[in-house]
């Protein structure tokens, strides 16, 4: 059944993952044949015109097939009406006409606020009686045992036309780092200590922060590459030994896009990961410097095992193209759009195996590190022009000879 579907979606945010998810969705639906309007949210500091709207939506995501709409007065009813964040949903069970009313979820919201009001705004969102479809295994649980909901999800998937092994990239004696000080859910401060016990104990390592325009003052040396386009990802991820990604909600995408590139991930060992990152792709830790230090030195002094989660990593995610989430997630549209119901299923962790944990001390922050004529960012700066440089060369170099990037 093809329907008229509306989205709710917040302002869009430059590289953000949340909204380029939905994006691509959209396109998919689009091309299966569904007529989509997108609602997007007022934001005070941004031109609320619908063509500034469509022009920011499209050179931050890609094209947009749907028809695009200032604010969330949906005036016209709908097939179906889909929430895609916490102060939506309220929006789409009580003001918005539509046969069928689904939730986006693609992350645990309340979390992202300290216990008060916003914390039980959002965790109200769940019991508005919208129908959840969830990305990945660990949230769809969630909500199942916590709100009684059905669990309904799609896998998490890599687009593996963008991540990729490129066999002539050399690889360094590297770790690339998800700073997103922004999202408190990334984890900064821990990061940044994993970061300084790594480099510590292996001084020789090269140390890569990427993900925000806003650079981290970090007192070892590291180089800060900025917000990088998908293809300057995978080039990242196959210049690397290991790659760190913290999620302390639902896991990130960028650990699947690293094993898909054939990149050893580190992150977090707990419920929120343990439902749907494989058991060897990645290594996951105890929640704490430390461990994840620990995880990243074992992975970086074995080539061995940098050579076995190479081909687990590919291996996991060689099923898991992104073609496969959009068809999982139109199927469940389409299921419910047709009034079907969901096929229930039960749920377990798909790692088996038992948190990285060790016992490395943090090290002493330096003297010269906290004066404050401390220089120890610029050599981060150079690098990062420097590194730039070589991505934009090799890029060229790669599109002569291959004839694609």
């Amino acid at each position: 059944m093809k329907g008229r579907i509306a989205w709710l979606v917040p302002y869009p945010i430059e590289g953000s993952g949340g909204h380029r998810t939905i994006f691509s969705h959209i396109r998919n639906l689009v091309a299966r044949g569904h007529e989509c309007h997108v609602y997007i949210g007022a934001d005070s500091q941004q031109s609320m015109e619908e063509e500034v709207l469509r022009e920011v939506v499209e050179q931050f995501f890609g094209p947009c097939f749907a028809q695009i709409h200032s604010g969330y007065r949906v005036a016209e009813p709908f097939d179906l009406a889909v929430a895609t964040a916490w102060w939506t949903a309220e929006i789409v069970a009580k003001e918005v006409v539509a046969e069928h009313k689904l939730y986006f979820v693609q992350d645990f919201e309340p979390w992202f606020n300290p216990m008060g009001d916003f914390y039980l705004k959002a965790e109200n969102s769940y019991q508005q009686g919208l129908t959840p479809l969830t990305i990945g295994r660990w949230l769809s649980h969630l909500l199942h045992e916590r709100y009684g909901s059905s669990e309904n999800f799609f896998e998490f998937t890599a687009d593996r036309s963008v991540y990729f092994p490129l066999e002539s990239v050399v690889q360094e004696q590297a770790v690339c780092f998800v700073y997103q000080p922004e999202k408190p859910r990334r984890c900064p401060l821990i990061g940044r200590d994993t970061l300084a016990i790594v480099k510590h104990h292996c001084p020789e390592v090269t140390i890569y922060t990427y993900g925000s325009k806003a650079a981290p003052d970090f007192y070892f040396d590291h180089t800060h590459l900025g917000v990088l386009s998908l293809e300057e990802c995978n080039l990242l991820y196959n210049r690397c030994a290991v790659g760190l990604c913290l999620s302390s909600s639902n896991p990130s995408r960028v650990p699947f896009e690293m094993m898909a590139a054939g990149l050893p991930a580190v992150d977090f060992y707990g419920e929120n990961t343990i439902y749907d990152m494989p058991a060897h792709g990645c290594l996951l830790a105890e929640r704490n410097p430390s461990s994840l230090a620990g995880a990243i030195i074992k992975i970086l002094q074995s080539p061995a095992l940098q050579k076995e989660m190479h081909h687990h990593g590919l291996s996991f995610m060689q099923d898991r193209h992104a073609d496969l989430e959009f068809e999982q997630s139109a199927t469940r549209i389409e299921t419910i759009l047709a009034g079907g119901t969901t096929l229930e299923r039960t749920l377990t962790p798909l790692y088996r195996s038992a948190p990285f944990s060790t016992d490395l001390p943090v090290p002493p922050v330096p003297s010269s590190a906290l004066s404050p004529s401390s220089d120890c960012a610029h050599p981060a700066q150079v690098g990062l022009f420097q590194r730039l440089c070589q991505n934009r060369i090799g890029r060229v170099l790669k599109v002569l000879w291959n004839g694609y990037y």
